[in-house]
């Protein structure tokens, strides 16, 4: 799937600017490495497990994605992951043009119902998300609708999600808003469990999107860091887990995207 993304973003690049010219338009929010590396193929990424001193690097020189860098504290997590997407639009707009239907994509929890990822240790699709919605707090967890008018700076929500490797867990998601970006922060509320076994303790699973607006780019910064227990036979499954996860929320967002 990479490959195919890849190779169609050279193609969308070759007819309309070419790739010295998008790269020095990145050049402003990304290092001239990153920027030239990102537009050759199509995304970044780098991960880390209990490496020493590894810290993300990847985020671009932008308001909201300083604030996902920042979207940790106390020790570093024992593990990360970060994504930088470059997606061509399919209609060329001003830049910010799109913020506020970037933004109730965003706040779409619901959607997020029925999204499968791949897993690597079944090697076949899987649904991630066999719940997803909004609630109105986090004791009554009752059923609301996705809050997507309006801006969502400031803007913060419960949602109840379900997976299938983790359980039932409540998320809380803050949202930030600009002239071009939109952004997400969410962390589990509740333990996170493989089997029987508690992996993640509440508030150590921090997942971060920001999404610039750039006219006829978006570019997507994606950060993933949790702290979960290292148990033998189980550390590269979840390890696993979490890397496809990312992936398939970014997967999700620019589905939604183009439905609008």
């Amino acid at each position: 799937m990479k490959r195919v993304f890849s190779a169609l973003l050279c193609v969308c690049i070759a007819g309309t600017i070419s790739a010295a010219e998008i790269s020095e338009r990145l050049a402003s929010v990304l290092s001239a490495e990153n920027a030239s590396a990102l537009v050759a193929k199509g995304q970044l990424q780098k991960s880390n497990y209990r490496g020493k001193g590894v810290i993300p690097c990847l985020a671009p020189s932008s308001p909201l994605a300083h604030e996902a860098a920042l979207f940790w504290s106390g020790k570093e997590s024992s593990f990360f992951v970060e994504t930088l997407y470059l997606y061509k639009k399919k209609k060329e707009t001003d830049a910010g043009a799109e913020t506020e239907r970037i933004s109730a994509v965003l706040r779409s929890l619901s959607k997020l119902q029925g999204i499968e990822y791949y897993s690597t240790s079944r090697k076949k699709m899987r649904t991630l998300y066999e719940k997803s919605y909004t609630i109105d707090s986090v004791t009554a967890k009752n059923r609301i609708p996705d809050p997507i008018n309006g801006s969502a700076d400031g803007l913060t929500l419960f949602a109840l999600q379900k997976d299938l490797t983790f359980g039932e867990c409540v998320y809380r998601y803050s949202y930030r808003q600009t002239d071009d970006s939109v952004a997400f922060f969410s962390l589990n509320l509740d333990t996170l469990s493989y089997t029987v076994i508690k992996v993640v303790n509440p508030e150590k699973l921090h997942v971060s999107l920001v999404v610039q607006d750039l006219g006829d780019y978006l570019l997507v910064y994606a950060l993933t860091r949790a702290d979960f227990l290292a148990i033998p036979g189980l550390e590269s499954k979840i390890n696993a887990s979490f890397t496809t996860r990312a992936e398939a929320v970014y997967q999700w967002f620019i589905k939604e995207y183009e439905k609008q």
